[in-house]
């Protein structure tokens, strides 16, 4: 097992990936066993064994710590919980005292604001327990053998129907669907199972500082749809319409075709319902993460940061003032709202048993959501931020890099390396075009820079933001490369297919979803060349199912038509459409 140890540390120095599903194959027939029972929020337990092989080398201790950390990192970012138990030998004095280390490590007893690395992910997991009146997270260990977990209670429901019911739900309302990313909102208007707005808004939430300045925008687009949905087929309303839905547009000058159109044609009539896909652990309606890329410049700027992020649970209160009353108001994670968007379209499908087995999906853009509609057809009530989870224990040369640096492993809000945020997202595809470009198509990492897409800034590589934010235009770059076969960019989504695969591992192994599929949605699967690349690298790994959430994933009315739509794609918006779904479910 050194020898394996030792190939591990060469890689990482070397700057190749080392895999945690790898390293935890490896460490499989480790003498040193530790039972890990995690309690949850929601009530039950889940378990599963860890074993470490025991180490003096100081460069194999570190490896091995960092393993054992990382793995618990990953299931507390993916389950939370309010109590981690330890079980472990009595003579295992190694064991020991690695578990003696943890409250330090995971910081339990600091306050959020000084809590860093590990210790963020428990920020997460106090706020979901202090909405649930449960106490703050805490581990124990114990010498005991754990006793045998209770069966779980199995639930019965029958998810195909519930899925049909929503979509027959929104053929007789008035409902909107708002998806709301890093880098835009994207809502959907549908009245009468047709849609009759389409809106995109362009914004940088890490940069804003107030909270308001999140929560104004997603009104003020619910102001915006909700109007346009009302107005008549005349020329006069027609270039009104236009005008508050035309992309780039103003807060300003929307807010004033709100107003216009007020006082042409009246108060709009008041919605049945809004769906919301937002980016952040949402439990019960409510936003309770307050961890992401999106508020960073909040949690930066705030003195009290728990006071103004508080703010957004007020947000499902503020949209309800545009539905009548008795209308709803449903809020969940984008991840979650993929997962729910797969079903309800594959609930139509030819395919329609497959949702018997759940849906896994995933969103590939600024970040990736993850989201999971079980076999009973619920959402689990865990914060599965699997976006946060570690995939890589290697890359050293990149560890080096500042967070921001676009070469850079080091996740933008904890600082940890190895996060699937800088794997399978668009930071991700930036930091293999530098490093695979670089390598084998010198012309083409010329072009970033000569292009404005990438600049040398304090002595690193980032993306340019003024006088434009060139996030989506260099993406959109890397993937018309790709589609075009450039070989070096073809190359940059098999590997994210690649990490995609490794995540898939990690996932089998906390999660242990019943289907094998995974649906793909968001930007990268707007070209059919860079999903079937990344599908190969996926193959050259295990045998993951990707399934693109595009046009080919539309069988619902609504979805048919945004499928049909010559400007807007599936891709872009559908989950904006699967948010009006959600609503919809609960009237």
């Amino acid at each position: 097992m050194r020898t394996e140890l030792q190939a591990f540390l060469q890689k990482a120095a070397r700057g190749e990936n080392v895999y945690l599903s790898d390293v935890r194959k490896a460490f499989s027939k480790a003498e040193s066993k530790i039972s890990c029972n995690l309690s949850l929020v929601i009530g039950g337990d889940k378990r599963w064994e860890i074993r470490v092989p025991a180490v003096e080398e100081a460069d194999e201790l570190r490896f091995v710590y960092e393993y054992f950390y990382v793995t618990l990192y990953n299931i507390l970012s993916t389950f939370g919980g309010t109590r981690m138990t330890l079980s472990i030998s009595p003579e295992d004095r190694f064991v020991r005292e690695l578990c003696d280390t943890l409250d330090d490590v995971f910081q339990v007893n600091l306050e959020k604001s000084a809590r860093r690395g590990y210790g963020k992910c428990l920020n997460v997991t106090d706020r979901i327990n202090a909405a649930q009146g449960k106490p703050k997270f805490s581990f124990a260990v114990t010498q005991d053998q754990l006793p045998p977990l209770t069966d779980e209670i199995v639930q019965h429901s029958d998810a195909v129907s519930a899925c049909r019911a929503a979509v027959q739900k929104a053929s007789d309302a008035r409902i909107c669907g708002i998806d709301i990313g890093g880098t835009d909102i994207k809502v959907v208007g549908i009245l009468g199972g047709k849609i009759a707005a389409v809106k995109e808004y362009d914004w940088f939430p890490a940069e804003m500082t107030k909270m308001e300045q999140v929560i104004h925008p997603i009104l003020l687009m619910a102001r915006v749809v909700r109007a346009a949905m009302s107005l008549p087929n005349t020329a006069e309303a027609t270039a009104l319409r236009e005008q508050m839905l035309k992309k780039g547009v103003s807060n300003e000058a929307m807010q004033s075709a709100v107003d216009t159109c007020k006082t042409l044609y009246g108060e709009a009539p008041l919605l049945d319902g809004i769906g919301v896909c937002f980016p952040d652990v949402v439990i019960d309606d409510q936003i309770v993460g307050g961890e992401t890329y999106k508020t960073r410049g909040i949690r930066n700027a705030a003195k009290d940061y728990e006071s103004e992020f508080i703010k957004l649970s007020f947000l499902q209160k503020l949209l309800l003032e545009q539905c009548k009353p008795g209308g709803k108001v449903h809020l969940s994670n984008d991840g979650s709202l993929a997962a729910y968007t797969a079903a309800v379209e594959l609930a139509h499908s030819s395919d329609a048993d497959s949702v018997a087995s759940g849906v896994f999906a995933h969103t590939l853009g600024t970040e990736l959501g993850t989201g999971w509609i079980d076999e009973t057809g619920e959402i689990p009530q865990i914060p599965l931020e699997v976006y946060n989870c570690i995939i890589d224990l290697g890359n050293h040369p990149a560890r080096a890099y500042h967070e921001l640096d676009a070469r850079s492993v080091n996740n933008f809000n904890t600082g940890l390396s190895g996060t699937l945020q800088k794997y399978c997202s668009q930071s991700g595809a930036y930091r293999l075009a530098l490093r695979i470009f670089e390598e084998k198509a010198p012309a083409r990492y010329a072009e970033l820079f000569d292009n404005g897409l990438l600049e040398h800034r304090d002595g690193g590589i980032f993306v340019c933001q003024t006088p434009s934010d060139m996030r989506k235009p260099l993406l959109e770059h890397l993937m018309r490369l790709a589609s075009e076969g450039d070989a070096a960019a073809e190359e940059i989504f098999r590997e994210i297919g690649e990490f995609l695969a490794v995540t898939f591992e990690e996932g089998e192994w906390m999660l242990a979803p019943k289907s094998r599929a995974r649906i793909l949605f968001g930007r990268f699967v707007k070209h059919k060349r860079c999903f079937d690349l990344m599908q190969e690298g996926a193959a050259t790994r295990n045998d993951v199912r990707f399934v693109a959430g595009d046009g080919t994933l539309a069988f619902t009315p609504v979805m048919l038509e945004l499928k049909n739509d010559p400007v807007h794609t599936v891709a872009q918006f559908g989950q904006a459409v699967g948010a009006a779904y959600f609503a919809a479910s609960q009237l």
